[in-house]
């Protein structure tokens, strides 16, 4: 009798354990649909709106931009400068959280989901690469005109001056060229899980939660993310007698590249492959 009810006390733990593992298989099968559906979607937009959109996210993202800076201004001869960018990991977010709920087009944050419909075979590299080119090129658009515009109008205000422009853009660019691209590498796999975590969040506490939580640490990390440092380096080119427009442009090409290689492959090309290695009929 004992030996029969171990025996169904095995049975249920072996049915128990069963099923956990298929939620589990169920619930990585329903993020990934999400995710490939979001990136199908985004291929649908047309070019106009979808530039129109990267130019508005280079304009909002650009407030993560304005606080850091604010931030420095005030605490600067007041703190350890390293300890004043440990905490720029406070307001980093603030803009991330503005154009993610908002449903900008941010060429980092839709890195990994534009990448799985061609790894699923929906799409072709040639029209991701006509997307990330839209969105790439409207982000920089709008984080130059918000440059124009802030480093115009902050010094009126009190907000910061030119050459607090100048440190934080200097400060982006002090690194080697291997550092900065493996540092953009880094942002962009934090970037790509970001849109992955989002596709699982079911509320919108936890969403501003995780792009808190996620952007905050490229922000205490100092990785380089491609569209907050273009505003950087660029509104240092402005302003600096020794930061060239090569400065400038080899950044970017670094920084996108690093970006685009850790969302797109890190998480973009993983994930998927977990899925086809274990998941896929």
């Amino acid at each position: 009798m004992k030996s029969e009810e171990k025996e169904q006390e095995k049975y249920q733990e072996e049915l128990e354990k069963t099923s956990s593992e298929v939620d589990g298989v169920n619930e990585y099968r329903e993020i990934l649909s999400r995710v490939i559906h979001e990136g199908e979607e985004i291929f649908k937009i047309k070019n106009k709106a979808i530039t129109l959109s990267a130019i508005i996210a280079g304009l909002e993202i650009g407030f993560s931009y304005l606080l850091i800076c604010a931030l420095y201004f005030l605490l600067s001869g007041k703190l350890a400068e390293n300890t004043i960018f440990k905490l720029f990991s406070l307001v980093y977010p603030v803009g991330f959280i503005l154009v993610v709920l908002g449903k900008s087009a941010l060429f980092t944050e839709q890195t990994s989901v534009l990448t799985l419909p061609v790894l699923n075979g929906q799409r072709s590299i040639r029209e991701l690469f006509r997307i990330w080119g839209l969105v790439i090129l409207g982000n920089v658009i709008g984080g130059i005109l918000f440059t124009l515009f802030i480093s115009l109008l902050a010094p009126h205000l009190g907000l910061f001056d030119h050459e607090t422009i100048v440190r934080i853009g200097s400060h982006v660019l002090h690194h080697d060229a291997w550092v900065l691209f493996m540092s953009a590498i880094v942002a962009g796999w934090l970037m790509g899980l970001l849109n992955w975590l989002l596709n699982s969040a079911k509320n919108s506490l936890t969403r501003i939660f995780l792009i808190f939580m996620i952007t905050a640490v490229i922000g205490f990390g100092g990785f380089h993310h491609s569209i907050v440092g273009n505003i950087e380096v660029f509104g240092a080119f402005l302003f600096s007698d020794t930061i060239t427009f090569f400065d400038y442009l080899w950044f970017l090409i670094l920084a996108i590249l690093g970006n685009s290689i850790g969302g797109s492959i890190v998480v973009g090309l993983f994930k998927y492959r977990i899925f086809e290695s274990n998941y896929k009929n």
